[in-house]
């Protein structure tokens, strides 16, 4: 994450997107914010699981491939092994994403540093806190008025501003692709909720 501090200016004025018809501008951003750790952690497995396979069969790491062969118009379409790799560059992409609002949030935003950290430690910091109590001490380092009480309030509006820049500063097709990640985070949750219940 950069290490900007929050300004005053303003974020850069683009046609802003209106957001899916079949999304809601509060509740989807809170299902892609939650998904965030375990999508990444996810990502990280998948890439250790290839590291060797792909770097055998292409004599580069996945990381290049993510970074510069994709990036550069080519696209893999043949093996298993390629299939990962794609799924892993749209993974990767759809994470970026999330990250860059989040960022634009804390360069641009009057406010912007606390709301960005309230959103960073609740959602996207590597390691989960245990609680609101956690949270709410990891964030007093940025904004020392927070507490328990107002956590909430401060929350909600720092995810109505990251919805407002996540709906409104990407590109049709990156609206589409994030819509598509929330339904296959929920489909994911679901099937993972009942293999916890046949456990049961």
């Amino acid at each position: 994450m950069p290490s900007k501090k929050a300004s005053t200016k303003s974020i850069p004025r683009t046609k802003p997107n209106s957001p899916p018809q079949t999304s809601n501008l509060y509740h989807n951003p809170i299902k892609l914010l939650k998904a965030y750790r375990d999508v990444r952690w996810s990502l990280q497995l998948s890439m250790e699981q290839h590291k060797e396979d792909f770097e055998g069969e292409y004599g580069m790491t996945i990381t290049e491939y993510l970074d510069d062969i994709y990036a550069a118009g080519v696209e893999f379409t043949g093996t298993k092994l390629e299939h990962h790799a794609n799924s892993m560059k749209r993974t990767a992409e759809m994470l970026k994403l999330i990250d860059r609002s989040a960022n634009l949030i804390r360069q641009y935003n009057s406010e912007g540093e606390g709301y960005y950290w309230n959103i960073y430690y609740t959602y996207l910091s590597p390691q989960r806190l245990r609680g609101v109590s956690e949270i709410v001490t990891a964030l007093k380092t940025h904004i020392p008025y927070i507490t328990k009480d107002n956590y909430f309030k401060h929350r909600k509006k720092a995810i109505r501003l990251f919805a407002t820049v996540l709906w409104g500063y990407t590109t049709k097709d990156e609206i589409e692709a994030l819509s598509a990640f929330v339904d296959e985070s929920e489909a994911e949750e679901e099937k993972k909720d009942k293999d916890e219940h046949s456990l049961l």
